[in-house]
């Protein structure tokens, strides 16, 4: 039912005027786009258990749990001199006002360029059905499960948009693979770099760095190189920092015409998500990792859930410190992720990935491990060597453990996004928590890929991957964290075993 009715005029694809509006449709419309953050909710939360604060300077407690306050909420309407605007990609979803929409954005034509190596194969439906979708909207995105062929997806909407696109990416991990993947389908001479180390802005199609991106300076020729781009394509959109893909995508890039995103999810978990939806625009496709799995597009997942205790007996009330106590520093769950490990190879020739948050856990495992064994961090030299471990090459260390040379691969969120790990028959979540991005991401989009046809010498066939997940006895955080884990994992249609 259509309770308003208002003018809407697109000066720009992130700046949307409101015009013949009254004043309840002004609060109609911001009561939908306000959002609580979650991040200031937990610190929030954090503060006010800061009794001896309280006790010590009350005023100053009290001042600073205003300041806390009054970030809390956030919305995405705003004012200027001009009167009310939003971005347009907010337009979607906004419920229950039938807006008469003016777009004064103008969009080039698309130039398809040609192939420097043509792919070896053919596009499935539904990428093919993403790129025509995306296209058509021009300001959207999809949402596809890890290992469904996103990165493809970026490939073949280049191709057809042509010259002037800009591919960002959140992680040095995933500009890597991107850079050698674009400059393969495309050549060299069309490639170019921005970030980790490379400022390459004399090509028609460049790779960037999303943080590099929030660096570049008004009034440079990088600036200028950036703002005149045609087309504005994101990689895992949902798992970037709120604030800083904003930077990216309303500050020097502001005005691309074309913003097309793609990700395994658009949501977020710490409540940004209309933050978020004002930027990527609309969903035009999307799938679930059941529907994937059962189509074969990804392989099929199986779950365990090992039963363990914490050494510990320490009580600690906050849930990241219990986790850490409990969870992350758990000498049993080391012991017995590296008995998995080692016996995968040894009885089974499996390989197995093991995901960690912390270098301690590293260093936990590397004592228990029997099997050949490579780790990946984004750590400092400096920050490794206090637990024993080395600075790595992490494209190295991936080809190690994709070519069989490491039979177990150690990771932390350095590679819990956007990694290909092909012979992940195992893979141990000893990340923990209750996120379903971490978990999503991790866990679950890490083993989802098939082994590729050039790694396949080098590996048992691949059926299925087992992930491996722990109960720790007695603590309930830890229990409550668990049980969103299993939410998660059910998604696939699987059930989950407890042994």
């Amino acid at each position: 039912m259509v309770l308003y009715i208002m003018k809407i005029i697109i000066k720009s694809p992130t700046v949307a005027y409101l015009e013949d509006y009254k004043t309840e449709e002004i609060s109609f419309i911001k009561k939908q786009l306000t959002y609580e953050d979650g991040k200031i909710l937990e610190q929030l939360k954090r503060h006010r258990r800061k009794t001896w604060w309280q006790q010590r300077d009350p005023y100053s407690f009290s001042q600073h749990e205003e300041i806390l306050k009054d970030q809390l909420f956030e919305c995405v309407l705003k004012k200027d001199s001009n009167g009310y605007w939003i971005r347009p990609a907010s337009i979607p979803y906004i419920k229950d006002i039938d807006f008469e929409l003016v777009n004064k954005i103008s969009y080039p034509s698309l130039n398809p360029i040609a192939w420097h190596s043509q792919p070896e194969f053919n596009p499935y439906g539904y990428q093919s059905d993403s790129v025509s979708r995306l296209l058509k909207i021009k300001h959207g995105n999809i949402a596809l499960p890890t290992g469904c062929g996103k990165s493809f997806i970026l490939v073949l909407l280049t191709k057809e948009i042509g010259k002037d696109v800009v591919v960002v990416t959140p992680s040095k991990a995933i500009f890597k693979e991107l850079y050698v993947e674009f400059q393969t389908r495309f050549g060299k001479h069309m490639v170019g770099g921005y970030g980790d180390g490379k400022k390459d802005i004399k090509k028609p199609i460049t790779i960037a760095i999303g943080k590099s991106i929030t660096m570049v300076k008004k009034n440079t020729e990088a600036y200028d190189f950036f703002k005149n781009k045609k087309a504005l394509l994101v990689d895992e959109s949902h798992t970037w920092g709120a604030n800083t893909l904003e930077n990216v995508c309303h500050g020097v890039l502001k005005d691309v015409p074309y913003r097309l995103f793609v990700s395994a999810t658009q949501t977020r978990g710490d409540g940004t998500v209309k933050l978020l939806q004002s930027i990527i625009g609309k969903t035009v496709l999307e799938m679930s990792i059941e529907e994937a799995i059962n189509k074969k597009y990804l392989c099929p997942l199986k779950f365990a859930v090992i039963n363990t205790f914490s050494p510990s007996t320490i009580n600690k009330r906050d849930p990241l410190e219990c986790k850490r106590e409990h969870f992350l520093y758990n000498e049993n769950i080391a012991q017995t992720s590296a008995k998995i490990a080692n016996a995968s190879w040894n009885v089974k020739n499996e390989s197995t990935l093991i995901l960690v948050e912390e270098l301690r856990q590293i260093e936990m495992l590397v004592k228990y491990l029997k099997v050949p064994f490579t780790y990946i961090h984004s750590s400092s030299k400096k920050e490794a060597e206090v637990y024993g471990l080395q600075k790595i090459d992490m494209q190295k260390e991936i080809e190690k453990f994709n070519n069989g040379e490491a039979k177990v691969l150690i990771g932390t969120r350095a590679i819990a996004t956007g990694t290909n790990l092909y012979p992940t028959h195992n893979t141990i979540n000893w990340m923990g928590g209750s996120s379903e991005i971490i978990t999503k991401q991790g866990a679950m989009g890490r083993s989802t890929r098939w082994i590729k046809e050039k790694y396949k010498p080098f590996h048992k066939e691949k059926t299925h991957t087992k992930i491996w997940d722990f109960e720790v006895e007695g603590i309930s955080i830890l229990k409550n964290q668990l049980k969103r884990r299993v939410k998660y994992y059910q998604e696939t249609g699987e059930t989950v075993r407890f042994i």
